[in-house]
């Protein structure tokens, strides 16, 4: 098929998602089952607000294939260095039986164009301006992926990319699971991992409304500049979902470390909360799939036990409020969940990333 014979054009997010839907079943899930996504949760990414979705079609077939962008503000609302926005290309899916004609290239290249004027347009929003942005393979929020997922079957795509000047790194990068039962066997589970944080006085809760100065600062003194972590506190907050944050607190009752400890009833009906529906798998893995995301504590507070004690309590709180499992994504520490009952989930992922600069 040559390139006369397709067109690559912005995807209308009011119309229709049923083709994407069915190329994405027809595609992935081959390659990997776990990889089948509800077509409602797949829509809901394909609208997010910062999506864009680009569709190769010709006239006998509506979608050849599409690719799929986020842009995200680089460093939190408050980092006045961090207002310029990186850029996803957070996945690109072809029909098996049109590959090979162009297809993937053409979207590759429109994908591409988009993100790198828009993360290039963004650098002057920054203070100072910003001299550099990124592109990453995959996306931070929302996501699917955060690399190319690890093994044979998708092994042609890593090299794919790499052709095409994505540098990808050495290091691979994982999502973790665990299933959540209640009761005292998880109890003693976890209390061996609480006992160095409480033996220094620490507690772990929810955070009230009094809290929620301290925990903005704790953010920006410690995680200022991660895409994406800092504001999905104050995201969660203002939706109403404050029970989805919890807190190390020190003796004096100071806020010392946080982590997102999300659930979100599949089916419900309920809004899904910020990070729920910023992540494509917690509601594949159960009817209460709980998240723990943007773990972190003060770093003066390391080394006392806050960090662990404050994710086995997170789980245990996740349990008592009805989840099943629990979802971690995105993670580079190697043992550290492993020691809370979390596995890995799926395959690792290959991460990549290019450079935009000032034009």
């Amino acid at each position: 098929m040559s390139a006369a014979e397709y067109t690559v054009s912005t995807w209308d997010p009011s119309s229709s998602s049923e083709d994407i839907r069915s190329l994405w079943s027809k595609a992935l899930p081959s390659l990997e089952p776990a990889y089948a996504i509800p077509a409602e949760k797949l829509h809901s990414l394909l609208v997010a607000p910062s999506a864009r979705v680009f569709v190769a079609a010709s006239p006998s077939t509506p979608t050849l294939g599409f690719a799929l962008t986020y842009t995200i503000r680089s460093g939190s609302a408050t980092m006045p260095s961090g207002q310029h926005l990186k850029g996803g290309l957070s996945m690109l899916i072809v029909d098996p039986s049109h590959r090979n004609r162009g297809i993937g290239s053409a979207l590759h290249d429109a994908a591409l164009s988009y993100l790198t004027k828009a993360v290039r347009d963004s650098l002057t929003r920054s203070d100072p301006p910003a001299k550099e942005g990124s592109i990453i393979l995959g996306s931070v929020f929302p996501r699917i992926f955060p690399g190319v997922p690890d093994g044979p079957e998708f092994e042609p795509a890593r090299q794919w990319f790499e052709k095409r000047g994505w540098a990808f790194g050495k290091d691979k990068s994982i999502d973790l699971y665990r299933t959540i039962v209640p009761g005292d066997q998880l109890n003693r589970e976890m209390e061996p991992l609480l006992q160095r944080a409480t033996d220094h006085g620490m507690r772990f809760g929810a955070p009230l409304a009094s809290d929620d100065a301290a925990l903005y600062a704790l953010q920006k003194k410690e995680f200022d500049g991660f895409t994406g972590w800092p504001d999905m506190f104050p995201a969660l907050i203002d939706s109403g979902h404050r029970d989805d944050i919890h807190c190390a607190f020190d003796p004096q009752g100071n806020v010392v470390g946080a982590t997102i400890a999300a659930l979100y009833r599949s089916g419900s009906g309920e809004p899904r909360n910020a990070a729920h529906a910023a992540l494509a798998w917690p509601e594949t893995l159960g009817k209460a799939c709980g998240i723990i995301a943007c773990v972190g504590v003060a770093s003066s507070t390391r080394g006392s036990g806050a960090g662990i004690g404050m994710v086995a309590s997170a789980v245990l709180d996740l349990a008592r409020r009805g989840a099943d499992g629990c979802f971690i994504d995105w993670v580079h520490l190697d043992g550290f969940y492993q020691k809370c009952g979390f596995v890995p989930w799926e395959r690792p992922y290959w991460e990549a990333q290019r450079s935009v600069t000032v034009g």
